[in-house]
């Protein structure tokens, strides 16, 4: 029992590893002030934590001895509300005047690929040190375990919208909606509403109490191919231009669902488990029934009272996107907004990004941000227009990562390539 429980929580932070932000990179390093048949193809991941810091997990995924310190340097930082969350995405747009088709001058239409990977989890303080360091340090304790949560979900979408520009005294704005049409390929989440562990002091004994839910898509079907459910969501914004030339956005992201179809996994459970060993009469006379009794199934089988294949459908981390941009001059653009995820173990992202433009050509973005996944994030970008045929940016919302790793809690990066036609 104990050493599934430590695999389900080293699973859950490898997976988060693996991924992930999007929505809160503001990256409009030149101003529109036209509509423009245009490609755009890029990538963006984010990874954050309240506890747990990147030395420390560097050596988790890339390999290496997690030494006691590294244990023990998170273990200070562990409290009542641990969370940890990644997002990782890339996308192909492609951006279509109707003018020439419809005779609508200001309308151009949307349409694009899109590939999606998100993982949030909370977790209790002693389930994080019960997993890296055993229940031996728990002996005659009583372990908590719940109000963890953990959600992982893979999907691509085709996305077809509309977008209106609005011209004011030569400045452009933008609104619009965009539709998603999504193949759902895969999706795990457990939560442990109530759940402890209690050890006998010399290791005698242990009782595990659960009251847990677990839902899996198909875990026959895999990959890309993979097609285990279809949802729906919408992206809505608009921009409005001030007398003065500031721009405010407000955005919602991500309003939608996935169903997950009848093969999915639904198991759940609100049981106790006792162990007290086995006593061997004749070591030379180990019957099958005994060995049955140990067995990992014959375990799991005691910890669930539901296990059944049904659908079932989640609601997406819906997102709500607010910034403000003001035009300083020539040189100088700042932009301060809010950014805030809902349905999952996220605080709102506060962020500044200040703008300079070495010329018309070449632009470096500053970001300094607070909340999300993680805490203080500081970042870098570049910016280069080439000829007016394409523009490439690239940067990292969170330089701290690579420099102090030890005292930093996120990491981040993006790259995205825009041509015009």
């Amino acid at each position: 029992m104990i050493d599934v429980l430590k695999i389900q929580l080293v699973l859950l932070l490898m997976l988060i590893m693996q991924l992930s932000l999007i929505g809160q990179n503001h990256n409009e390093f030149f101003i529109d002030t036209t509509q423009h048949l245009s490609v755009s193809v890029g990538g963006n991941y984010t990874y954050g934590s309240s506890v747990v810091d990147n030395g420390f997990l560097n050596k988790f995924i890339f390999g290496g001895k997690i030494e006691r310190e590294d244990k023990d340097r998170v273990y200070q930082k562990l409290s009542d509300k641990n969370r940890l969350g990644g997002d990782l995405n890339y996308h192909l747009n492609v951006e279509i005047p109707l003018d020439t088709i419809f005779g609508k001058s200001t309308i151009s239409l949307v349409a694009g690929l899109e590939h999606v990977e998100h993982v949030d989890a909370r977790f209790s303080s002693d389930l994080f040190k019960f997993t890296f360091d055993g229940n031996k340090q728990f002996s005659n304790q009583s372990i908590d375990v719940g109000k963890t949560n953990f959600n992982y979900f893979k999907y691509q979408k085709l996305n077809i919208g509309l977008i209106n520009h609005k011209y004011f005294d030569g400045q452009l704005a933008k609104e619009g909606i965009v539709l998603s049409f999504i193949k759902a390929q895969e999706h795990q989440s457990v939560t442990i509403s109530e759940g402890s562990i209690f050890t006998e002091e010399l290791g005698r004994e242990i009782d595990v109490d659960l009251n847990y839910l677990y839902n899996a898509s198909d875990t026959a079907k895999k990959g890309i191919s993979a097609f285990n459910g279809y949802g729906v969501s919408g992206d809505f914004f608009t921009e409005l231009l001030m007398h003065n030339g500031d721009k405010i956005y407000f955005g919602v992201e991500d309003v939608g669902f996935v169903y997950w179809n009848k093969n999915s996994l639904d198991i759940a459970s609100d049981s106790s488990f006792h162990f007290e060993g086995v006593v061997v009469d004749n070591l030379f006379d180990l019957n099958d029934s005994l060995v049955s009794n140990l067995s990992q199934d014959s375990i799991l089988n005691s910890l669930y009272t539901q296990n059944k294949k049904s659908d079932y459908t989640i609601a997406l981390p819906m997102a709500l996107n607010i910034n403000y941009t003001k035009v300083l001059n020539d040189k100088w653009k700042i932009n301060l907004g809010v950014y805030h995820k809902v349905f999952v173990n996220y605080l709102p992202l506060v962020s500044a990004n200040i703008y300079y433009s070495f010329n018309k050509k070449f632009v470096a973005k500053a970001h300094l941000s607070y909340g999300g996944y993680g805490k203080l994030n500081t970042g870098l970008a570049i910016a280069k227009s080439v000829k007016n045929y394409f523009d490439i940016f690239i940067g990292a919302n969170n330089i701290e990562a690579f420099i102090v790793p030890k005292s930093s809690y996120s990491s981040s990066g993006f790259l995205g390539v825009k041509t015009y036609f």
